[in-house]
């Protein structure tokens, strides 16, 4: 909003904003203006590359957060493994004792002093076979108390190791949930400080458009007291203009407002009329060259007074064949066409003041 605001305010004193530099001839003068064009297109071109980076560690933030969330939910599901391990462990533990003791019990009531058990069993017995029989049934039940004893020992040390396994997991999760948060803060902290430089370029950016936007309200003002004409006195008298760029006569780009490749939005002071490079340029009317050279922004240019305050302006040349201070006259080769200063491809800007006032081209021929 705030650069808007300026592209209007210097639509206001001048009606002339460029769509690759400030409006009016005097720009031709004024380095400062290349300069600080040049500086704000360094520190865009910074700003790009600053932002492509943050948008990168901003990437690498979300990845890695999804990578501490898939740890945590593993050391989730490995503490409720645990969890139930421990009750289970703790249940076979009772078991083991339980059976433990209910054999010691039956082996002191069947064994006392070694040999009394057996002798009840004789006692009992109505016949030796009898005795076997009986002597039979007292060892399968104590190989049965011995066999479920083992196998309660058994699952016993199963729960144990299966423990030890997922507390080793627990642990190494724990340790890859660390390094992981370690390196998402120091991403983090890189992030910052990419975040605060692009700040600090942007605002860079916002203090040199200022700078251009006072500098061009100062060209405005010195257009519209007619400083661009030295005749502004006189009167003109050259009739129609003639075609700048004869045999190409496509326009591109008409006078009045569109969206510029370099600014977006703004009103675009001249005709770009679409032309081979090398193209012959001509003196839309006679008149005496006032400039002739580089143009910061506007590449090589030629203006030329043609009496009254009116001046035609030809921009982003590939050569010029003209000096400044010659007189021309209506058709003469003056240039060539070219895509110099800020251009996106060979073309010929052509612009017309009246008495310091940018106007449609179109309106003298």
């Amino acid at each position: 909003m705030k650069r808007i605001l300026r592209i209007l305010l210097i639509l206001m004193l001048a009606l002339a904003v460029l769509c690759a530099c400030p409006a009016g001839p005097a720009q031709a003068k004024d380095k400062t203006l290349g300069q600080l064009n040049k500086e704000i297109k360094q520190k865009q071109a910074q700003l790009d590359k600053g932002q492509k980076k943050e948008a990168e560690l901003m990437k690498s933030l979300v990845d890695l957060e999804g990578e501490i969330d898939q740890l945590q939910g593993k050391i989730t599901e490995g503490e409720a493994d645990l969890e139930q391990l421990k009750k289970d462990l703790e249940k076979t533990k009772k078991e083991v004792k339980q059976q433990n003791e209910a054999l010691g019990l039956r082996l002191r009531n069947m064994y006392k002093n070694g040999s009394v058990g057996f002798v009840d069993v004789l006692l009992r017995s109505g016949s030796f076979s009898e005795f076997l029989t009986n002597l039979d049934m007292v060892q399968m039940i104590f190989q049965s108390d011995e066999e479920v004893l083992e196998s309660l020992k058994s699952s016993y040390e199963r729960i144990e190791k299966k423990k030890a396994r997922v507390e080793q997991l627990q642990s190494d999760l724990e340790a890859a949930r660390g390094t992981v948060e370690s390196e998402w803060n120091e991403v983090l902290k890189q992030k910052k400080a990419v975040a605060s430089t692009n700040a600090k370029t942007s605002q860079q950016i916002d203090d040199l458009e200022d700078q251009m936007a006072a500098v061009q309200a100062e060209l405005a003002r010195k257009a519209k007291e007619g400083k661009i004409s030295s005749s502004k006195t006189s009167k003109y008298e050259g009739g129609a203009f003639k075609w700048p760029t004869p045999g190409n006569e496509v326009i591109s780009s008409e006078y009045g407002w569109r969206e510029c490749p370099f600014h977006g939005r703004e009103f675009h002071a001249a005709l770009d009329i679409a032309a081979p490079m090398g193209a012959k340029v001509i003196a839309a009317a006679s008149g005496k060259v006032i400039e002739a050279g580089w143009g910061d922004g506007f590449g090589n240019t030629v203006i030329i007074d043609h009496g009254g305050g009116l001046t035609s302006q030809y921009n982003h040349l590939s050569s010029i064949d003209v000096t400044t201070g010659q007189k021309v006259d209506a058709g003469e080769k003056i240039a060539e066409v070219g895509s110099t200063g800020f251009s996106t491809g060979p073309h010929l800007d052509f612009r017309v003041y009246d008495n310091g006032e940018v106007v449609n081209p179109k309106t003298h021929f």
